[in-house]
């Protein structure tokens, strides 16, 4: 980099960061580089090279119009160069740089051109506040500061999800979106969960409740390193457009993949009384082998809800006759509670199970020690009504301190595992 350029550059960079660009009009201030260490470290006076090398780049800018330059008196010393505002677009060009402004303008009409036919709600949330700061503010992602290259990555990476009919394998939608079937992953994925996270609240929720990793944040968008696996046990019967997968003929039951859902026509649940989601896998094992009912289906839970997991439990709840009783259980602890709820926005009839204030009251010796910030936390989730069927839950844990694991009834006998509480 030859000196005027640096000299330039520094300058600019002064310029990027006051009020004449984010507010022109509003500032008396010169942008000036100081002729000092911590300026402009370059400039050694000391070393008569070097010194005359800045001094003679200096004096041809300031011929150029660009710079007004000022000296110590009497010495072949620089002590500050300041840059012309009346010449900064020539500045600019000069540093081979892009104004902000124009940059801004580039990087708008580059995502309003690519997302005009988005309808990811995410997605959309992003693309407005980008363009937003990036008009009023001249501020764009640093990513793309000054290439195209990866802005362009993630516009594609966007636009292809947005048109995803259904899940979709992650080596399969980089090779949709790149010809690549690695492609996504090794330079789009870190940046394309960064702003999913950032903008999508379920997604965000998730990762708050479970701390999921980035297979798993992909699998919750539908996007997934290999086919989910759903287990299920009962007495109930799947129709596809291919056949029927008898679900009984496995006493232990079986596990569909999540390729499958999109097939199913039906499901027969006319054999069925009870429904149970189980979110701890030891647990669902256990239960199928020691409490399964011959009326009951029994479901794994799992945790977080991705796309194809709920359109599968959105299935067994419009195939459920009213009179079926369906139940969901899990920690009692406040990732169990935003579980049920989201759950319950699916099946609203799901009721809880084992998750009472009298398990917490059984167990609370086992119970897990939860800090002094958590409990507040709890405490102030239910003071706003967010989990209304836990209130005598939730005042047995901030009672004890503790909140209860499912794990534990797998070392204990409960005197009320008889109970759906």
């Amino acid at each position: 980099m030859t000196e005027q350029r640096i000299i330039l550059n520094r300058l600019l960079d002064k310029y990027e960061n006051s009020k004449h660009l984010s507010s022109p009009g509003t500032s008396l201030r010169r942008v000036m580089l100081k002729v000092e260490k911590k300026d402009f470290p370059e400039y050694i006076y000391e070393d008569a090279a070097v010194r005359d090398s800045y001094n003679e780049a200096a004096k041809d800018l300031e011929k150029q119009h660009l710079v007004q330059l000022e000296w110590v008196n009497g010495l072949p010393l620089l002590s500050a160069i300041v840059l012309r505002l009346d010449q900064i677009m020539q500045c600019y060009s000069s540093a081979e740089r892009v104004h902000p402004r124009t940059r801004a303008i580039q990087v708008v009409n580059l995502i309003d051109s690519s997302l005009k036919d988005v309808t990811v709600s995410w997605i959309e949330a992003w693309k407005e506040d980008t363009c937003q700061i990036a008009t009023e503010q001249l501020r764009i992602p640093a990513f793309c500061k000054t290439d195209d290259t990866l802005l362009q990555d993630l516009l594609c990476a966007f636009r292809e999800y947005s048109a995803l009919p259904g899940s979709i394998t992650m080596r399969a939608f980089s090779s949709k979106c790149f010809s690549d079937t690695k492609y996504f992953e090794r330079n789009v994925r870190d940046w394309f969960l960064r702003v999913a996270i950032k903008y999508d609240t379920d997604l965000a929720l998730a990762c708050d409740e479970d701390a999921l990793g980035e297979k798993d944040q992909l699998a919750f968008l539908g996007i997934y390193a290999r086919p989910e696996l759903y287990e299920l046990a009962g007495n109930c019967s799947i129709h596809t457009g291919l056949g029927i997968i008898c679900v009984g003929a496995a006493p232990y039951g079986l596990a569909l993949p999540s390729t499958l859902v999109d097939f199913i026509t039906a499901i027969d649940l006319s054999s069925i009384q009870r429904i149970t989601f189980i979110e701890n896998k030891t647990n669902y094992d256990e239960y199928i082998l020691s409490e399964k009912q011959p009326d009951e289906l029994v479901i794994y839970h799992g945790g977080f809800l991705s796309p194809q997991k709920r359109k599968l439990f959105s299935l067994i709840e419009c195939s459920t006759p009213d009179a079926i009783k369906i139940q969901f259980w899990a920690d009692i602890d406040v990732g169990g509670f935003r579980m049920f709820n989201n759950l319950q926005k699916l099946i609203p009839s799901v009721a809880p199970m084992r998750m009472s204030g009298k398990v917490v009251d059984e167990f609370h010796e086992h119970g897990l020690a939860r800090p002094e910030l958590y409990l507040s936390k709890l405490q102030t989730s239910a003071q706003n009504g967010e989990y209304p069927l836990f209130e005598d839950a939730i005042e047995k844990i901030l009672q004890y301190g503790v909140t209860i694991e499912q794990e534990v009834f797998l070392t204990n006998t409960p005197t009320l595992l008889a109970t759906s509480e």
